[in-house]
């Protein structure tokens, strides 16, 4: 069963590379709002693909520019969100490596960020603004790095600032959308403390070899569960509004646990971008 899921998201996933990627690239290139939806679309059919079922609570971010402030349990995180709404991503330099890996993830909206380099922490503020303003909602994975899917670690505060350079760009308030992502049930049957690893990817594991035991685990649930938005204004102080971040999806992941949520629903038609699609580009320190 393993081999035969593994066969199918093969093949899902090359004809999805090959057309959609040609389009979202050509897209990004004319600057097309249209195009966004391409992400979405495939995001959908690589979770089909992968036995990923959603389901989602709350109310998804609105026009205004916003930071999707979330938990980070795996790199199913990225799949399983973008499958609700266009959105980019805040990735670590690591993530694009390989050269084919960076194009590929550039196709999504990616700012990417190199954790060792302090001193470049403004210039991906302000790329993360720049997408912020052109309408695309970017998803900030406060921790800063995966866990086991058990514990929400610290939100490091240091790339809410860049709503502060939305904000010095136009406009008088921004909003941090708390987000968060738990993977619930494993074939029907509940996951509980014990079996959250078996979805989480962190320490020294290897993509193929997490991809390899996912796929002969699955198929899964996740939960994503959208809080109430945070406002952010010019004054406002980014290491509290991190902290209200943080807060709010710990009260998420406790309502969760404690089945406080109503029936999910799953996904609804994937949003447009409010305004132009922008290419990512590359940020020197």
């Amino acid at each position: 069963m393993t081999k035969l899921r593994f066969g199918v998201f093969m093949a899902a996933l090359a004809p999805l590379l090959i057309v959609g990627g040609s389009f979202r690239y050509l897209a990004l290139r004319r600057q097309w709002r249209f195009g966004a939806g391409v992400t979405s679309v495939f995001h959908r059919l690589l979770c089909a693909a992968l036995g990923i079922r959603v389901r989602v609570h709350g109310d998804r971010p609105n026009a205004l520019p916003a930071l999707i402030a979330a938990n980070h349990v795996s790199w199913l995180d990225i799949p399983a969100l973008g499958s609700l709404l266009p959105v980019a991503f805040l990735a670590k330099k690591e993530v694009g490596a390989h050269w084919l890996a960076r194009e590929l993830v550039k196709l999504q909206g990616v700012v990417f960020v190199d954790r060792q380099r302090r001193r470049c922490i403004p210039a991906v503020n302000r790329e993360i603004a720049r997408k912020i303003a052109a309408g695309a909602p970017l998803t900030l994975f406060a921790e800063a790095t995966t866990g086991d899917g058990n514990r929400l670690l610290r939100f490091r505060s240091s790339h809410f600032e860049a709503l502060r350079e939305t904000l010095d760009g136009g406009g008088d308030i921004a909003l941090v959308q708390p987000v968060h992502i738990s993977y619930v049930r494993r074939n029907g049957l509940p996951l509980g403390r014990t079996g959250q690893p078996l979805v989480a990817w962190y320490g020294d594991m290897t993509f193929v070899a997490h991809l390899w035991r996912f796929l002969r685990d699955g198929p899964f649930d996740c939960e994503i569960a959208f809080g109430e938005p945070i406002r952010f204004f010019g004054m406002s102080n980014r290491k509290e509004i991190a902290l209200q971040a943080q807060r709010s999806v710990r009260e998420l992941a406790a309502s969760q646990s404690r089945n406080k949520f109503q029936a999910g629903s799953a996904p609804g038609a994937a949003q447009p971008l409010a305004g132009k699609e922008l290419e990512a580009r590359e940020i020197v320190c």
